[in-house]
């Protein structure tokens, strides 16, 4: 077990490590080991002074910064003369010759044995036959191995790597793969889904805020699964896995907005998580969901008339949105910002219409396009503070936004005074390294042909899609 130097968290391994650093603090493992481990001259090779390659944390950085000074350094030279000279003094070169005579003599006896049954057909009969009986134990043993285990063999087994039938002794079910997979660990596809580790901190997330919550339960929108249900609160929340949630598994681009309606009519709030959220802005997430759960905490309340409102630059106000805000920084016009005691707490932006959202630009109107508070203070009527300050100094006819359907219902623009206007189709993402990238970056090249679509040409490149809930739109007309 080993501590991390930054925030003292304790981690089973330096891989946990490696991860930990790269996805909570942002650093490389090259960068936290020049900050904590680094010993006096270790990452400067040990003949000509030149720096390095780092290679790991466990291993630090290489010796020499190249095989020519490996080989030229003394240090190397006089190790290796000392090994030779110790390994070629110990032998006795009599016995030596004395036993390469003797295995020669073993194999010219057998070799003249073999030769001499090689044309006889009882020969070959012999090899053949045995041949035959140790691949019928071996097909017998994997035969009695499958049986054993969770699964029950429903087709004609050939060998490990050829596809098989299996059927699932637990719920029956019959679905073809290899045996191979089966000893890796693949699971039933219908009974025993496979949860993820990140979807498993989650639930522990949620039950440490002491609520009761229902796992992977069939029975609330059956025959659909919903991951997480907290019943005092009507609330479920599901874990979207990228690649399990990708088109590669789920071709409906409706599946997860299907799930959120069922939800809806039994009055279930369902909000769902992306994966790479999760991992890339876990502590966003969780005061996210601590503010939808109502769960207090020790926040410092703060009431919205003790701020002051002021227009901030563009470093000052991504830097806010990428620390508290879900989708990070944005490409807005007129930036807001909201401080108490001469500190940054709050930030509301607006733009013009974006095309990537199917709008254009338009005189006097215009997208609230990113609003977010520090999640350590609670500030009532903060919205409602910097929206009037917008109309106030700013000209406009038409305000509108949209709500992320996978988190929010829109009781916000409700208290702004918005006007509900529709609920948009779902939207898609193109996935790479772990991250869901807007297809608005994906877009058709000018060399790329007219009369294939965009998204099979990403496809075509390994990309592949997941689809979301679609947003809810809103508008404020002047009145």
């Amino acid at each position: 077990m080993m501590k991390c130097e930054i925030c003292e968290k304790e981690i089973a391994s330096f891989k946990g490590l490696g991860i930990h650093i790269i996805t909570k603090h942002n650093m490389s493992s090259k960068e936290y080991y020049d900050k904590y481990y680094l010993k006096e001259n270790e990452n400067l090779c040990k003949t000509c002074k030149k720096e390095t390659k780092f290679k790991s944390l466990t291993q630090g950085y290489q010796k020499f910064c190249n095989l020519k000074c490996s080989n030229n350094n003394e240090n190397v030279k006089n190790k290796i003369s000392k090994s030779n000279k110790e390994r070629w003094s110990n032998i006795d070169y009599n016995s030596l010759n004395a036993l390469k005579s003797k295995i020669s003599i073993s194999v010219k006896k057998q070799w003249k044995d073999i030769n001499s049954n090689y044309n006889k057909p009882e020969y070959h009969n012999k090899i053949k036959k045995a041949r035959q009986n140790f691949q019928n134990l071996k097909h017998e043993k994997y035969i009695n191995n499958i049986n054993n285990s969770s699964f029950l063999l429903a087709g004609n087994y050939v060998n490990a790597i050829t596809p098989t039938l299996f059927k699932c002794k637990k719920c029956n079910y019959i679905f073809e793969t290899i045996w191979n997979y089966i000893q890796q660990g693949k699971k039933c596809p219908i009974c025993e889904k496979p949860i993820s580790t990140p979807e498993v901190q989650l639930k522990e997330f949620i039950k440490s805020l002491n609520f009761g919550i229902i796992e992977n339960s069939k029975k609330i929108i059956p025959p659909k699964e919903l991951d997480i249900y907290i019943p005092s609160l009507n609330i479920a929340i599901e874990f979207n896995g990228l690649f399990w949630h990708s088109e590669q598994n789920i071709k409906d681009p409706n599946y997860h907005l299907y799930k959120t309606k069922e939800c809806n009519k039994l009055g279930i709030q369902l909000i769902h998580i992306f994966e790479d959220e999760w991992l890339f802005k876990e502590e966003i997430v969780k005061n996210r969901l601590k503010q939808i759960l109502k769960v207090k905490g020790d926040k410092q309340i703060v009431y919205a008339r003790n701020c002051t409102i002021k227009e901030i630059n563009s470093t000052l106000k991504n830097n806010f949105l990428e620390s508290f805000h879900i989708q990070g920084k944005d490409t807005s016009i007129i930036k807001l910002g909201s401080f108490y005691n001469d500190q940054l707490v709050g930030v509301m932006t607006f733009s013009y219409g974006n095309i990537s959202k199917g709008s254009k630009k338009e005189d006097l109107v215009w997208e609230l396009n990113r609003f977010c508070v520090n999640y350590n203070y609670h500030i009532p009527g903060i919205a409602s503070k910097l929206l009037s300050y917008f109309k106030r100094n700013f000209e406009w006819n038409k305000i509108f936004s949209y709500a992320d359907a996978r988190w929010s219902n829109g009781n916000m623009y409700y208290k702004l005074g918005f006007d509900y206007i529709k609920n948009t189709k779902p939207n898609y993402w193109y996935l790479q390294n772990y991250k869901r990238i807007h297809r608005f970056n994906f877009r058709k090249r000018e060399d790329e042909p007219k009369d294939i679509p965009e998204w099979l040409l990403r496809q075509k490149e390994g990309f592949y899609r997941i689809w979301d809930c679609g947003n809810l739109k809103f508008e404020l007309n002047k009145k």
